[in-house]
């Protein structure tokens, strides 16, 4: 297998990997050094290469971006090896300026997975892989009753309870939904401000000229500027929580969706992140209070922080109350069927613990759903 190459200053999950692109018969390859992102679902290779070895698109597909937006790429399936094995495997024809990536598709392909830590791409081990569990996580577990679920106010409890790390661990709701992110009328996105907020300080970094940037530092920004900010995301600095960019800003900041898109960082009007600048102070007050993003990910699922452990059950019941509240409120129009199928709440490290959707469902305006 081809070795991985560390680039300095990328972020963990970002790495290069040298892959070849076959022709149609697979009679001649060629190698490219592709980006791996643990955010990409689909390898990407720009179209010249695609077209010198023979291959056309078989058709186009709607694809939706880390900025909200809905773009349509040519598709086609081409011949990809990796060490002595060649797969078959789904690719994007890329602009010519694209960086080639590697994706989650194709690496499964080769039965390979990412080890984002390392920076490396390793083989599966097992179908069957089961991670082995220590003694306070099988502790914890025993407390919950699998069988049942829980009302809000008693799973906050048992989550309290049953947290054992050495650290304050973040408190988490997960939803399972009845979407089809495939369909752009079923993408579940939107932000709130937390009435306890999360319990941690979050860097706030806000793309601003001029009288915006001087305002944004007033306001207490973290990190504030335009190109000299954009050129080191493209290198790969990525050290805070939170993007703000001011609506003039974004004909430049729309190059690093392919960066921020797949984190959860692009700045986007349908999370309130791209502002205008007399809106900035208040923008950045909120994210560093508590402002969360929620938003489906590729398997129609939603992960997102409510609060610490260290809070007061009073606390994380109103934060999640509230981002309940909120998940329901901006229910796609284009639902079907049953809207939220499961919720359940955990700690960093702990297990999960069923809520009883009617009963959590109750506590809002949109009881059930």
């Amino acid at each position: 297998m081809a070795a991985s190459k560390k680039i300095r200053g990328e972020s963990v999950g970002v790495f290069r990997f040298t892959i070849e692109i076959g022709s149609r018969d697979e009679s001649r390859f060629r190698s490219i050094d592709a980006l791996v992102d643990t955010g990409a679902i689909f390898s990407r290779v720009p179209g010249s290469i695609l077209r010198d070895l023979g291959h056309h698109p078989s058709g186009r597909e709607s694809f939706e971006l880390g900025d909200g937006s809905i773009v349509q790429w040519d598709v086609g399936d081409v011949p990809v090896r990796i060490g002595d094995r060649v797969r078959v495997t789904t690719c994007i024809w890329g602009t010519e300026e694209a960086t080639p990536v590697l994706g989650t598709v194709t690496i499964e392909q080769f039965l390979l997975m990412v080890d984002p830590t390392r920076q490396e791409i390793v083989p599966i081990v097992g179908p069957f892989q089961m991670a082995q569990r220590g003694k306070k996580y099988r502790a914890a577990l025993e407390k919950i009753d699998r069988s049942r679920t829980y009302e809000p106010k008693e799973a906050v409890s048992l989550v309290k309870e049953t947290a054992y790390a050495n650290f304050d661990e973040s408190v988490e709701l997960h939803i399972k939904t009845g979407l089809d992110t495939r369909h752009a009328d079923q993408q579940l996105r939107g932000t709130l401000v937390l009435p306890h907020g999360l319990g941690k300080g979050q860097r706030v970094l806000v793309f601003a000229e001029g009288e915006a940037a001087r305002n944004a530092e007033q306001a207490g920004a973290d990190f504030v500027g335009a190109d000299d900010l954009i050129k080191r995301i493209e290198g790969g600095w990525l050290e805070f929580e939170v993007a703000l960019a001011v609506r003039e800003m974004m004909g430049k900041v729309g190059r690093l969706g392919r960066v921020l898109g797949p984190r959860g960082l692009m700045p986007n009007p349908r999370t309130n992140t791209v502002v205008e600048p007399q809106d900035l102070p208040k923008a950045i007050r909120d994210s560093k209070q508590g402002r969360v993003e929620f938003r489906t990910d590729r398997t129609n699922l939603v992960h997102v922080p409510f609060g610490k452990v260290s809070f007061a059950e009073e606390a994380l019941v109103e934060n999640l109350g509230s981002l309940i509240e909120a998940i329901v409120r901006e229910k796609p129009s284009g639902a079907k069927g049953q809207y939220i199928r499961s919720m359940t709440v955990t700690t960093t490290m702990g297990p999960g613990i069923k809520l009883d959707i009617p009963a959590t469902l109750s506590t809002t305006t949109g009881a059930g759903v």
